[in-house]
């Protein structure tokens, strides 16, 4: 299925379930994952370093389940069972982190959520460049996390793009793309294990391509592009009169459960909630309050339809 010698690269990603999907992608596809490139934790009583290699423990400690993923392997295990290096690093742009990163002379970088922005100097290391995967069909929803503006802004599709990075925001040219559906009910956690398989899968695929020479980069239409930042705490009150039923049903489903809960707005009322239990687009009785309170749930009336949430006591 594929040529006698291999693509060789560098994974760059973190201690999240995200990356996971990738690099178990790219090493089952019989990508060589020459080293891998996590940021840098501090450890007590040393000093930070621009770059060190973590050494296998004999007793590794267990790692703990990210918020809104399941638990699974860590990066760093994975990338020891395949005896394939790990580095941490602080500065990308410091002139030993390059020369170390430079030394593998990867083909190509491939990246699955990393939280440093990558400067110039490393994508221009591999002969390649540099593939990054993003969860959202860019140019649509660029920025460091499309999925929460998914949910806020009550899309029914999102998908995963793996393209070239250049120096700004998830703007470089696109290699692949898959869609993928945002079903009713849906949590984060689902859809971004989702976006995490299917675009590890893709990952693999387009570095086989461009490898090959099969891959063709489209530019992205700057005319369709936007952003979001991260969330602010605005972003997380819902004023249900202003959204359809199911935008609050899938909104509210899909983040509910962050670290802080939804503010969702009803007139006068304020109702705290991490969770709703059904959405109707017509109900049949004639409820003309704001509210109707029922065993401790509330339907609340949205700009059309009602939502049966169940408030934070």
């Amino acid at each position: 299925m594929f040529s006698e010698r291999r693509p060789r690269v560098l994974f760059f990603g973190m201690q999240s379930n995200f990356s996971i999907p990738s690099l178990t992608a790219l090493l089952e596809s019989s990508v060589e994952v020459c080293a891998t490139v996590l940021p840098a934790s501090p450890v007590p009583g040393l000093e930070p370093l621009t770059i060190r290699r973590r050494e296998q423990s004999r007793t590794p400690r267990p790692m703990l389940p990210l918020r809104n993923t399941s638990l699974q392997p860590s990066v760093i295990q994975l990338a020891w069972t395949r005896q394939i290096p790990v580095w941490e690093v602080t500065n990308l742009s410091d002139a030993k982190t390059v020369s170390t990163l430079a030394s593998y002379q990867p083909d190509a970088i491939c990246v699955a959520c990393f939280s440093l922005r990558i400067p110039r100097v490393i994508i221009d290391l591999p002969r390649l460049g540099c593939l990054n995967v993003h969860p959202s069909l860019l140019p649509d929803n660029r920025g460091p996390v499309p999925l929460f503006w998914t949910f806020r802004e009550g899309c029914e599709v999102t998908g995963v793009t793996i393209h070239l990075m250049d120096e700004g925001m998830d703007s470089g040219d696109v290699l692949a793309q898959e869609v993928i559906e945002v079903p009713d009910g849906i949590s984060y956690a689902e859809l971004e294990s989702q976006c995490a398989t299917r675009g590890g899968a893709l990952l693999a695929h387009t570095v086989w391509d461009l490898y090959e020479g099969r891959a063709i980069p489209v530019k992205q239409d700057e005319t369709k592009s936007s952003y979001h930042s991260f969330p602010s705490d605005e972003d997380f009150v819902v004023r249900a009169r202003e959204w359809d039923a199911r935008r609050v049903y899938t909104f509210i489903r899909g983040v509910g459960h962050w670290d802080r809960p939804i503010e969702l707005v009803v007139g006068s009322e304020l109702f705290l909630v991490r969770d709703v239990l059904s959405y109707s687009l017509n109900r049949e009785d004639d409820c003309r309050e704001v509210s109707e309170r029922v065993n401790g749930t509330v339907w609340v009336e949205c700009k059309r339809g009602w939502v049966h949430v169940q408030p934070i006591c």
